[in-house]
């Protein structure tokens, strides 16, 4: 479903912005103010929702994990030549 991928990329972005806004303030000296730390917060909320929207999203069905096996190649077994 499509849907489902551009919302968690639109919330991955969302949380990249939040970490570049915390560097702005930080580098401008406005930490004091606690900006900083309300942009990192943010950016770790965001990125715990894009997380949990994952595990929602496989559990509902709305996306499929690859399956990574490293014995296997497009579901053939690779076998060891012993020597390379």
């Amino acid at each position: 479903m499509l849907w489902v991928k551009v919302l968690a990329l639109l919330l991955l972005a969302a949380a990249v912005v939040a970490l570049f806004s915390g560097l702005n303030s930080m580098v401008r000296g406005q930490s004091a103010d606690g900006r900083t730390v309300r942009a990192l917060a943010w950016r770790v909320g965001l990125s715990l929702l894009v997380f949990l929207f994952l595990i929602l999203s496989m559990y509902m069905g709305w996306v499929e994990p690859h399956d990574v096996r490293y014995n296997e190649r497009y579901g053939v077994p690779i076998e060891d030549g012993g020597t390379q």
